[in-house]
């Protein structure tokens, strides 16, 4: 068995607690969470229109609803973008210190095109409590992030956007 040098044996000490101090002063809750689309609309097309008759294309949104004594967040969101041909799309959350963080995925871009969708998903496990909720949308790139403070116990319903410019977003004007 090799014995460790005299010399490296404090390098590695003060790595292990630096990192033991760092971990330690992360703020964590104990909410052990689960995300799920449950449904979605299919491509929006010129034809079709926002779903909803009154978000136009150029917001991508969220409507929320929180149940306090299941811990469940439903969530809406209009004007979506994703492929054409998305395959199935799913989500997943995750909650670092104040952030509740949720970003959507597609199982495949089988198409050259993209376009607007409603998708409505649930997730589970969350507190009454204030978060930062911010939604990672695939093809949003550089443009405005779909982010707002919410505070679940005193708001336990609500809305909030972010406004779109470029495609696939505005192009049914």
């Amino acid at each position: 068995m090799k014995k460790i040098s005299d010399k490296v044996l404090p390098s590695v000490l003060a790595v292990l607690m630096s990192a033991a101090i760092l971990l330690s002063g992360c703020e964590r809750y104990g909410e052990r969470i689960t995300a799920e689309v449950i449904d979605h609309t299919g491509c929006k097309s010129l034809k079709s229109g926002s779903v909803d008759g009154t978000t136009p294309d150029t917001l991508s949104c969220i409507n929320y609803v929180f149940e306090a004594s299941s811990g469940t967040l439903q969530i809406t969101h209009i004007n979506a973008g994703f492929n054409c041909c998305p395959g199935k799309l799913t989500c997943h959350a995750e909650v670092a210190g104040d952030t509740l963080f949720i970003k959507e995925n597609e199982q495949s871009a089988a198409c050259s095109c993209n376009c607007l969708f409603d998708v409505n998903l649930t997730v589970r496990g969350l507190e009454s409590r204030e978060y930062i909720i911010q939604i990672l949308e695939p093809y949003c790139g550089k443009q405005e992030k779909l982010i707002a403070h919410v505070n679940l116990a005193e708001t336990p319903a609500g809305s909030f956007c972010a406004t779109r410019k470029l495609y696939p977003w505005g192009i049914m004007r």
